[in-house]
């Protein structure tokens, strides 16, 4: 059996500074485990992750949290080993962002929505964050999912391929596991090498010193 690493986003799967620092250390624990050949995430109860802690940031004046959230994201884009997203339930905001990040993605077909809301709270992306979406998303997925902020449904994401399976609550870490396989086990240098090319664009802006500023509309005269 290969090793496997899981790590479950509690409750709402909100993320603050005690939250992100669990998850960082899970993907850094992984990574130490030189036998870990994938890493599986899920959520909790009816959620994956609802994204950001929206009272934290509202309570105080972090204004680099949601570009440390990304660098944590780049360490999944180059991770040595699979990572897959198990969407138990609802993904919004980073948690969707965290689904884009991942190897794989299946999503359970019953309940959850898959939403990038940013549009109907009145925002735009971060730099990063916009780079993320955009490199993952087709522009007909885009689109749906960012310029509409519809709440995707597991069948309408399968179909504008933001995820790549769907199925029951119960199947859904073994159709992962199967998913994964063929990238399982392989030498964790040259994977990670090869994803970091794949993702380099992406991770060199998350690895940049350029500030992570929600990005600006146009001027209208």
């Amino acid at each position: 059996m290969p090793a496997i690493h899981r790590y479950q986003f509690i409750g709402e799967g909100r993320f603050n500074p005690e939250t992100l620092g669990q998850f960082d250390e899970a993907i850094t624990n992984a990574i130490a485990d030189e036998e870990c050949q994938v890493l599986l995430l899920a959520g909790e109860g009816k959620n994956f992750s609802q994204g950001l802690d929206l009272d934290y940031l509202m309570a105080s004046d972090d204004k680099e949290f949601t570009e440390l959230c990304m660098r944590v994201l780049a360490r999944v884009l180059d991770a040595p080993f699979p990572v897959v997203s198990v969407v138990t339930g609802h993904a919004f905001g980073l948690g969707a962002m965290i689904v884009l990040a991942s190897d794989y993605s299946v999503m359970r077909e019953d309940r959850g929505f898959f939403c990038l809301p940013e549009v109907d709270l009145n925002m735009t992306l971060t730099v990063r964050m916009n780079e993320l979406v955009c490199s993952k998303l087709s522009p007909l997925a885009i689109r749906a999912a960012l310029l509409t902020g519809e709440r995707l449904t597991a069948s309408r994401a399968l179909d504008l391929e933001v995820v790549d399976a769907t199925g029951s609550m119960d199947d859904l870490e073994e159709m992962g596991l199967e998913l994964a396989a063929p990238m399982m086990g392989k030498n964790r240098r040259s994977l990670a090498g090869l994803k970091r090319g794949f993702n380099q664009p992406i991770i060199e802006l998350i690895e940049s010193d350029e500030p992570d500023e929600p990005i600006s509309a146009p001027a209208f005269s």
